[in-house]
């Protein structure tokens, strides 16, 4: 059997293809948690290729990831990261996984405030 990519197709992911969706997705809006579960798949899906080819490192896979997250998004998550963390510098790109799970923490508050 053969073993599929990720992106169930031949042809392996590339920049073009991951800068796009970047820029795609920090001109769009992610209003709950369902869209930011939603871009991050959709990131994991092409970047994860581009780790394991060593066409970019785990660095980059954390700036790439910061900059398709709108500015509003980035701002709040930064706030709480300040609040929680006496280390984080505002302008710190924090780690993806700790921008998801943060990410996912302020749109359920932003959610809650709503109702």
């Amino acid at each position: 059997m053969e073993v599929y990519s990720k992106n169930f197709s031949e042809d392996e992911p590339t920049m073009a293809e991951l800068i796009k969706l970047v820029k795609k997705s920090a001109k769009g809006t992610i209003e709950d948690e369902k869209d930011l579960d939603t871009y991050y798949r959709k990131f994991r899906n092409i970047v994860a290729d581009l780790v394991e080819e060593e066409i970019i490192n785990k660095r980059q896979h954390d700036k790439y990831f910061w900059k398709g997250l709108s500015y509003e998004l980035c701002h709040a998550i930064s706030d709480c990261l300040e609040d929680q963390d006496l280390d984080f510098e505002y302008d710190q790109v924090p780690e993806a996984r700790v921008a998801m799970k943060t990410g996912h923490f302020v749109l359920r508050k932003a959610a809650a405030k709503r109702r």
